[in-house]
């Protein structure tokens, strides 16, 4: 009887090992608006946040608005080798781990950024690609497809110099150049892609794009008298639901079939240029947290919620599950293990841990805003009609708190402000956190539906249906413009 539970005890000891990755040896630095956690030294960490804060800053000095924080937090993981971040890699289609040295996940609740210092200034373009995305989605009402993407390849070859006071970017993508110097497609062509074109089913016409998109966004930028000005003038034209082609005439002075004789013989160019600013007077981007190591418990919470996000659901539990047994007075423990049983539909047991996490760590906003968002989603509302009032106080008193540690997150006050959409008397304070968590993000046209639909609740039909005639025009966002066309045959049909 001993030697068999003597076995069982050694069995389980020898599975918790394998499942935890980091006893002793993994840190947390947070930073100003972004935490990194990693196998590496704070030191390092430090050093890996001010480099992306100072993509950030640098880079919302050339995009207006930009500068706006963004709607949720963003956590960097830093591996110290390729091998190291295998397991918490996105898997192909074979299965196995996506050959990636690193990946930017996006979520509805946090942004995850994943690196290894194994090849690390390799991966950085992916990550400047897709931060960009979110800065310019936050900063900009209605961007086009072909300027996005273009955008965004551009700032992904942001660079600083060693003494962190100057940087360049736009420098020459090599592989576009090439490609485009062999195959070209039509200006007008470019401009008319949205993003539920075949365009993105078909892989050689997407390189294609995505090259080309590149190549018209350097021009404009770097080339062009006024381009930024210029683009700034098209983005605020299509906003206004007028067609690409006129809207290209009118900003850039040219039709878009005269323009691709330009843009042809500028690709033809031996060399290209790009622009360089100083960054010393516009960023303050000390990381002065000294850092703190994370339990080992606290270390596999965070990295078994990457594995979860990025649908590596049995590896996530088992991992989750042995963190909370290394370390049950952590909230990230019970945090991760509340997310995951949502994810695996175990609805009711997921509130016993979230409640948990949110008592142990009353001021912590990622915790905070989890739990209110998670309950509006799952259990407050069907159908948008309210099916527990108590949890709709809960839900509420979460988001408030959210929204109290962190007033610049636009995503907290949109749940806030849906959270008292559904309490008759609690309209004002909706429409009061639909505005703020619109004047953070200005760019982003969901919230515009929730102020409209706050509009139609208070009896304000009439500027509900003006907002909603001009995002149901909005060509750059489907999803908006049809949940918009929706709304107003909604209207039409109850008068």
């Amino acid at each position: 009887m001993n030697r068999t539970l003597l076995g069982i005890a050694l069995v389980f000891a020898l599975v918790c090992a394998a499942v935890s990755a980091a006893d002793g040896r993994w840190t947390i630095v947070r930073g100003q608006t972004m935490t990194v956690v990693g196998d590496q030294p704070a030191e390092t960490l430090r050093d890996i946040a001010s480099r992306l804060e100072r993509f950030r800053l640098g880079v919302t000095g050339l995009i207006p608005n930009a500068e706006r924080p963004l709607p949720v937090p963003t956590v960097v993981f830093v591996f110290g080798t390729r091998k190291g971040m295998q397991p918490f890699l996105p898997l192909a289609k074979n299965g196995r781990p996506a050959p990636l040295g690193g990946f930017f996940h996006r979520d509805a609740d946090v942004n995850y950024i994943a690196l290894s210092l194994e090849g690390f200034d390799e991966s950085l373009p992916v990550v400047f690609h897709e931060y960009t995305h979110l800065l310019v989605r936050n900063a900009v009402r209605a961007v086009p497809v072909w300027l996005n993407e273009g955008l965004a390849e551009y700032y992904s070859t942001f660079t600083i110099a060693a003494s962190g006071a100057s940087a360049d970017v736009g420098r020459p993508i090599v592989p576009h150049v090439r490609l485009l110097r062999e195959r070209y497609m039509p200006i007008a062509e470019l401009i008319a892609v949205d993003a539920g074109s075949e365009l993105y089913d078909e892989a050689v016409r997407r390189s294609i794009f995505y090259a080309e998109s590149w190549a018209l966004t350097h021009y404009l930028m770097v080339e062009v008298p006024d381009g930024p000005a210029q683009i700034n003038q098209y983005v605020a034209d299509i906003a206004r639901g007028r067609r690409p082609s006129d809207a290209f005439f009118d900003a850039f002075g040219a039709t878009p079939q005269k323009f691709d004789e330009q843009l042809r013989r500028y690709l033809a160019h031996p060399t290209f240029r790009w622009r360089g600013f100083n960054v010393h007077d516009r960023v303050d981007v000390d990381v002065n947290d000294r850092g703190r190591t994370l339990s080992a418990g606290e270390a596999d919470a965070w990295l078994g919620d990457l594995q979860r996000r990025v649908r590596r659901q049995r590896e996530a539990a088992t991992r989750i599950e042995a963190a909370l047994r290394l370390d049950g007075e952590a909230a990230i423990t019970h945090l991760a293990l509340g997310l995951l049983r949502i994810d695996e539909g175990r609805i009711s047991e997921s509130w016993p841990a979230l409640e948990r996490a949110v008592a142990i760590a009353p001021d912590d906003f990622m915790t905070q805003y989890a739990y209110g968002a998670s309950l509006l989603r799952e259990v407050v509302q069907v159908d948008g009609m309210l099916a527990d009032a108590t949890a709709l106080a809960h839900s509420q008193a979460a988001l408030k708190a959210a929204t109290t540690i962190n007033p610049y997150a636009s995503e907290a006050w949109s749940w806030l402000a849906y959270a008292f959409m559904l309490d008759d008397d609690q309209l004002p304070a909706a429409e009061e956190a639909i505005n703020q968590a619109i004047e953070l993000a200005p760019g982003r046209l969901e919230y515009r539906l929730r102020w409209a639909d706050i509009r139609i609740l208070r009896g304000d039909v009439a500027s509900a249906r003006k907002l909603l005639t001009e995002l149901a025009a909005v060509t750059t966002d489907r999803t908006v413009s049809e949940a918009a066309q929706r709304r107003l045959d909604a209207l039409a049909r109850s008068r």
